[in-house]
């Protein structure tokens, strides 16, 4: 991000109060699994978590979906957490949470709709590490689900001109980003990264929110941000975009991501374009299945 850019997004910032505060389970959360995995408080988390009554009910909605339903039903945050593991409760609580962020806002397009999206890249993002990469990387469901999250902070710091982002972007059936360039000057990548800093996220996801824009070749070598960017690009033609259509030429075709996957991964190299196209499937399905549980069906 260039310094003229962050002296403006900062200033507004400041004269609009502070930007949005991470909310305080989430702060705690991530303060309680700072620790090594095998030295987490698991009680203390447990304790945490059940502070918020609704976040119990809605992270115990998620718990017994089609994605993360075991044997049995999951009725307790503590059967959630020993059932799930501790990645995956954090990943349920950032899920349940952060939707709940925002809710002031007016937006051309639904918040609901933001949040699918996010759901879905959260969950592409993830499925995309777990056939590629060959290391599990902790980070990547987080950063999905957090990518656009500068889409609501430039509608808060600057509501008039987001109005005028948005309908742009519809109009001209364009990606947000386009529109808020030539809209505002820079896009949601630039103050989704002041956000970040100001919430002290791991330095992997304020990486994937700023560059998860940037094109094949110019993307850095932090895996998170690869990921992110393909399963962002994954979700537009799926159903689980903006609700408008993108038009010729904005949209990244599933043969062609896998080709991208292959030439950097090894690991991905051991299925087919067949096989691929069924994950992609098969996760669409389920992050649509896990948005209805958050938000009901689309409208």
């Amino acid at each position: 991000m260039n310094p003229v850019t962050h002296e403006i997004l900062t200033k507004r910032a400041r004269q609009l109060g502070n930007l949005p505060a991470m909310p305080k389970v989430l702060r705690a959360l991530n303060d309680e699994l700072s620790a090594p995995v095998g030295q987490v408080d698991v009680n203390k988390l447990v304790r945490t978590i059940s502070y918020d009554k609704s976040l119990v009910a809605q992270c115990l909605r998620m718990a017994n979906s089609a994605l993360y339903r075991q044997r049995s039903d999951v009725n307790t945050v503590s059967e959630a957490v020993l059932t799930l593991g501790i990645l995956r409760i954090r990943n349920l609580v950032y899920s349940c949470t952060l939707p709940r962020m925002f809710t002031s806002l007016n937006l051309i397009v639904p918040k609901e709709v933001f949040w699918r999206h996010a759901l879905g890249t959260a969950l592409l993002s993830q499925s995309l590490s777990e056939n590629c990469a060959e290391h599990e990387n902790e980070n990547v469901y987080v950063a999905g689900l957090l990518h656009d999250i500068g889409i609501l902070t430039n509608a808060l710091l600057f509501p008039e001109d987001f109005q005028d982002v948005m309908r742009e972007a519809v109009t001209e059936r364009s990606l947000i980003s386009a529109a808020e360039q030539r809209v505002l000057g820079f896009t949601h990548a630039d103050s989704g990264r002041i956000l970040a800093d100001a919430w002290k996220l791991p330095l992997e996801v304020a990486d994937a929110i700023e560059f998860h824009h940037c094109a094949h070749p110019q993307l850095p070598s932090n895996e998170c941000t690869f990921f992110v960017h393909l399963a962002d690009q994954l979700c537009l033609p799926s159903n689980l975009g903006y609700g408008y259509e993108l038009r010729d030429g904005e949209v990244t075709s599933a043969e062609s991501i896998w080709q991208i996957l292959i030439e950097r991964f090894p690991k991905a190299r051991r299925s087919t374009v067949e096989s691929f196209a069924t994950i992609v499937h098969s996760t669409v399905n389920a992050a649509r299945e896990l948005a209805d549980r958050v938000f009901g069906p689309p409208r």
